[in-house]
């Protein structure tokens, strides 16, 4: 099915505040999610510099000199939806791929090339001029709603258990503050391709066989594999420290996360590579603990990271479980592999294959 039995059209929408601008024709283009960024979505678009985007429309120039045209970088947020249609007679389905305000406009003589960020890019963009302290009866989902804004909605899983939020003042930095109400949740940012920000629980790692099976050979969706191992930005331990503001004068609380087993432990050959996060939103040893163990979490399933290259699958998402079979060489017996999706990019027509990082479970 993933391999032959569907087509792929986009559909790319834009829309100036809650203004419609009409529909962009796209002749190519990709978008990206990376959970290790902060403005997680990027989205590249070729556009022809003069077209239609139907046979009903009238061919235009779209060469954005208008500051309310389509494609202008005035604000203009492209809404892109990929639209699969059964070659089997069953239908057809559209899937969100995301929101992207427009960040770059690249005019040619025969096609304009579009560069856009997810909407996080307001949040951080939109630094803070003045100081700004927590509400007195401010929680962490509240001031995270407030710092977010109108700029997108917020979702906060309800496994999430909210607190009190001390006393403190914020950063210049917005979308600093944002993911540093997250970590010492401690809790996962997620941009939806519905243009919603999702406070999810910390990923952890698949316990039954995951839904998603990629794998190689006949029938198979997988086009290459290959995987990289790095200690860059690698941590066994974790130190996660705080300070109780309702006790003045009292010490700070430390928690330290080790990994216990496996090559990376502490006390093996691998060495003591450390990681620091202090928080004053950190006021007990419990908090200290949960986020030191969340962040040692992320950065062990970091050191194995597996590039597939495989046909566009919609059900790919950020965290989500996938077990990978492959059969690196001829006449070697092949190896299936579980992990969590670190990142992906899927083209926006049938024009070449996806990528997905697998940050796998060692």
């Amino acid at each position: 099915m993933l391999s032959s039995g569907f087509e792929v059209d986009v559909v790319v929408e834009s829309w100036l505040g809650n203004t419609y601008l009409g529909d962009v024709p796209v002749e190519s283009g990709s978008v990206s999610w990376d959970s290790t960024q902060q403005v997680q979505g990027s989205l590249s678009l070729t556009v022809p510099r003069v077209g239609a985007v139907s046979e009903n429309e009238d061919w235009r120039d779209w060469d954005p000199t208008d500051p309310e045209h389509p494609l202008a970088p005035y604000g203009q947020v492209l809404r892109v939806h990929q639209v699969f249609s059964s070659l089997l007679g069953a239908g057809w389905w559209q899937v969100p791929v995301g929101r992207f305000l427009i960040t770059s406009v690249e005019p040619g003589t025969s096609t304009v090339k579009v560069s856009g960020k997810s909407l996080m890019q307001r949040v951080e963009e939109d630094r803070l001029t003045t100081p700004l302290a927590p509400r007195g009866d401010g929680t962490l989902a509240s001031e995270l709603r407030r710092l977010v804004g109108d700029y997108m909605g917020v979702v906060i899983h309800p496994a999430l258990v909210d607190r009190w939020c001390p006393s403190m003042t914020w950063g210049e930095s917005r979308i600093d503050a944002v993911y540093e109400i997250a970590t010492a949740w401690p809790a996962v940012l997620r941009e939806g391709g519905d243009g919603i920000l999702y406070v999810n629980p910390p990923t952890t790692a698949p316990t039954t066989r995951p839904a998603i099976q990629l794998s190689d050979g006949e029938d198979g969706t997988i086009i290459g594999v290959s995987s990289s191992v790095t200690r860059d930005k690698v941590y066994n331990r974790v130190v996660a420290r705080g300070e109780d503001k309702q006790d003045e004068g009292a010490p700070s609380f430390q928690a330290i996360a080790d990994q216990q087993a496996g090559p990376m432990r502490v006390g093996g050959p691998y060495g003591v590579v450390p990681r620091f996060f202090s928080s004053p939103l950190i006021t007990s040893a419990e908090q200290a603990q949960k986020s030191a163990e969340t962040l040692l979490a992320e950065s062990v399933r970091r050191q194995l990271t597996v590039p597939v290259e495989h046909v566009p699958n919609p059900t790919i998402t950020l965290d989500a479980p996938v077990e990978i079979t492959t059969q690196p060489v001829d006449a070697a017996t092949p190896k299936t592999m579980w992990g969590v999706v670190r990142a992906y990019e899927v083209p926006l027509t049938y024009q070449g294959q996806q990528k997905t990082d697998v940050e796998v479970i060692q």
